[in-house]
């Protein structure tokens, strides 16, 4: 499944605890169809201390109660037009140079297009 919003984007939360919510894509999950958002559904886990063994010595990792984002369904996010501020669809056209660019529907700007030129 080809994802709309890639990692950069800014994007609002539709739907749930954290409706109204706006933050930018840390990472895309293609297969689970989610995202994880920077500070919008923060969970806490609570880990043991883990001692890892390695040839150069022993490190270890301390436990205690983490704070990380959990992903969320793609389908409950929405994205933030750069240039309007708004919330808005993505769609695909040509820009003046003729280029196939992400355009924004209520503004006609085009979005920024991902790390990796897709």
């Amino acid at each position: 499944m080809k994802a709309r919003i890639v990692k950069g984007d800014t994007v609002v939360v539709l739907r749930g605890k954290e409706k109204g919510k706006r933050g930018t894509v840390k990472s895309i999950l293609l297969a689970d169809g989610a995202a994880t958002v920077e500070g919008v559904n923060v969970v806490k886990r609570h880990t043991k201390p883990q001692q890892q063994t390695s040839n150069m010595g022993g490190s270890s990792r301390t436990g205690g109660i983490v704070e990380k984002e959990a992903p969320l369904p793609l389908s409950v996010l929405q994205y933030v037009c750069e240039a309007c501020k708004k919330p808005t669809r993505l769609r695909r056209g040509e820009t003046k140079e003729h280029r196939v660019a992400r355009i924004c529907v209520r503004c006609g700007e085009p979005a920024r297009e991902s790390a990796k030129g897709a």
